[in-house]
């Protein structure tokens, strides 16, 4: 157990004992396959050898590489180096892993016509099989989100409408408000974040990427802005909610609690954009590695080359192949410190892709034109990874796409829009009079506290939008608390408006 927030030694604890760390270390293994069969396949280029392509196997970070570290040292002096021990550990559970791997010793013991054919062979088996899991596991999260939309949302909310007639049969008015509010803001939220825990263990592949460090320089160090945002958005919408005269009052409240999402998305934008910036330049670094590589590879020294690429190139990477290149020659440094070094224009990106695209330009610049291939081959291994995610994002996007529609408009429009219709009808009663037990009549528009059930739905409702919202982003991009936390915080003032807005109109209609 590590050091931490109690509630993070409390996560820690119950996924280890549920077994959901487990299944989260496979669905991170998957997603690392075709990384680590491809950094094989780049070494095997190089030097066609069992001992070299298992330490470029070990040279990362996820739980494969370590496995295959422990296979490399138990056979220390053996054939294969390993490599045929870990591809009969892998089989069982990730059996694409272990045709790559196979298909990559042989290599290293084919002839140079051959080889090439078996590398390639290695890391297409790795690509498909995790877009089988992908394709075979979406399908099979269909079933349960499609639960979760029904038990979650449509049921819960389409069940407000009935609650005039449940007191008019009788039920006291406390009795209702105690069970509304034990029900819509605990029970079922608590049940909520149970099926989407279970939902995220499930996921077949996950690509994990770098966190940014809260000591980035973009990133603010103390939350007290993001704090000032959200009570400052959360006091003046409620104020002017409250004033409106079409909004009832007791929405006031449900406005401010969604106002104040805002300051989880100013908190979590400086780290996002990070993230945007990240992921544009990775993907550029295909195209530029295979131009420079290509120019190399027919006698261009590697710095040259590097400025040369400007001229085709787009976007971040043009920007900071372009930045590298003047570096370099201002201050007669190497590329690595031109691109990694303090002010360099990747320094401050969380990417291991990013650096080791680095090093490859850096270990070209060394070696000349041999390594002119290997630079094509990285950057068209990068763009198969690329792909990979892509194609495995894709599988889900029509699940993440219903969630986070459902979290940020239909959910809230379905419970603003049955608020307002219980509260019409209980109005309707409360004019006409209707007769309860012996045939009396009662003032059922008192009697239903319309006020304290439309508070406890309201505040359901900007639940609901934050798990779901939390459960459509980890579905699509993973364990990424800082996008997590911005959708979140977009997504909950959206809703609240969406509630309101839905109040005022149904109000209107009744």
């Amino acid at each position: 157990m590590t050091d931490g927030p109690p509630w993070n030694r409390l996560v820690q604890w119950f996924t280890h004992r549920s077994g959901v760390a487990a299944q989260l270390r496979s669905a991170r293994a998957a997603g690392a396959v075709p990384r680590l069969v491809g950094r094989m396949a780049l070494r095997v280029h190089i030097e066609p050898t069992p001992e070299a392509a298992a330490a470029a196997g070990c040279d990362g970070d996820d739980p494969l590489a370590d496995r295959l570290a422990t296979h490399v040292r138990r056979a220390r002096g053996r054939d294969s180096a390993g490599l045929e021990a870990f591809a009969a550990a892998s089989a069982a559970d990730h059996p694409e892993l272990a045709r790559a791997v196979r298909q990559v010793v042989a290599a290293t013991m084919a002839p140079a016509d051959e080889r090439e054919r078996r590398l390639d062979r290695a890391t297409e088996a790795a690509a498909e099989g995790v877009r089988e899991r992908a394709t075979s596991a979406a399908a099979a999260l269909h079933g349960p989100v499609t639960a979760v939309y029904a038990f979650g949302v449509l049921l819960p909310l389409a069940l407000v409408g009935i609650l005039p007639g449940v007191v008019a049969a009788g039920v006291p008015a406390e009795l209702l408000l105690a069970t509304v509010v034990g029900c819509y803001d605990l029970l079922l939220p608590v049940t909520l974040l149970g099926a989407a825990a279970w939902l995220l263990a499930r996921r077949p592949v996950a690509f994990p990427r770098d966190p940014v460090p809260a000591s980035h320089p973009a990133r603010p160090g103390e939350p007290w802005r993001a704090v000032a945002v959200g009570l400052g958005a959360a006091t003046v919408t409620g104020a002017v909610v409250a004033l409106l005269p079409p909004v009832p009052g007791w929405a006031a409240p449900v406005a401010a609690v969604g106002a104040a999402g805002s300051g989880l998305a100013v908190h979590h934008r400086p780290a996002v954009a990070v993230r945007e910036r990240t992921a544009a330049m990775e993907r550029g670094l295909p195209d530029a590695l295979v131009a420079v590589g290509r120019e190399v590879a027919a006698g261009v020294a590697v710095e040259r080359a590097i400025a040369d690429a400007t001229a085709s190139l787009g976007g971040p990477v043009e920007e900071a192949f372009a930045t590298a290149s003047e570096r370099g020659r201002r201050l007669g440094c190497d590329i690595e410190t031109a691109f990694l070094g303090p002010g360099g224009p990747a320094a401050d990106l969380p990417s291991p892709r990013v650096e080791r695209a680095v090093t490859a330009l850096a270990r070209a610049g060394r070696v000349g034109p041999p390594a002119g291939d290997l630079l094509v081959a990285t950057g068209e291994h990068l763009a198969e990874l690329r792909q990979v995610t892509r194609r495995t994002r894709r599988e889900t996007a029509r699940l993440t796409a219903t969630l986070a529609n459902t979290a940020t408009v239909f959910g809230p429009l379905v419970g603003g829009t049955t608020v307002a219709l219980a509260a019409g009808t209980a109005g309707r009663a409360d004019t006409v009079g209707v007769g309860v037990g012996r045939g009396a009549a009662t003032d059922f528009g008192a009697a239903l506290p319309v006020g304290h059930l439309g508070l406890a739905v309201g505040l359901y409702v900007l639940a609901l939008t934050a798990i779901l919202t939390a459960l459509a982003t980890g579905l699509r991009y993973g364990r990424d608390r800082a996008r997590v936390g911005y959708r979140v915080g977009v997504a909950l003032p959206l809703a609240a408006t969406v509630f309101c807005l839905a109040l005022v109109v149904g109000r209107a209609v009744v």
